[in-house]
């Protein structure tokens, strides 16, 4: 039997706003750096995946 870690999803937290039609796509947040427009590091960067693992508690 192997054993598997849960996935972690982080969302923005202005999913349900732009769902419901309430906030145009511009004005969502980044789910990672939580501003619009997104200001995160480029992918693939070690600053990024620095980032990735600061939200995701690693």
């Amino acid at each position: 039997m192997t054993s598997k870690k849960p996935i972690s999803v982080k969302w923005s937290p202005d999913l349900d706003a732009y769902a419901s039609g309430d906030l145009p796509a511009h004005q969502v947040r980044c789910a990672l750096c939580e501003k619009a427009p997104c200001d995160c590091p480029p992918f693939g960067t070690p600053e990024y995946f620095a980032l990735l693992d600061r939200v995701h508690g690693r």
